[in-house]
């Protein structure tokens, strides 16, 4: 499952680069505070929609989202 590993790590960065919490990147996006704790923790593989929603969030494509270099794929 090395593709929800980074893609749960991406995100978790990406919040933290926001400086915000679970709570206001949830709220921000219409998801839950669950929802986003468990895509961090790679504990679940997200719907499309939820992906639209966090890709439309940090400014990028879906694609963008779920790119993996070649740095996270030797992990």
């Amino acid at each position: 499952m090395p593709e929800t590993a980074a893609l749960a790590e991406r995100i978790r960065k990406y919040r933290d680069a926001q400086e915000k919490n679970q709570f206001d990147m949830a709220s921000e996006m219409g998801l839950s505070t669950e929802e986003i704790s468990l895509l961090e923790r790679g504990k679940t593989d997200p719907k499309l929609s939820t992906l639209q929603k966090i890709a439309a969030h940090m400014g990028i494509t879906v694609s963008e989202l779920l790119k993996i270099d070649e740095e996270e794929e030797r992990r």
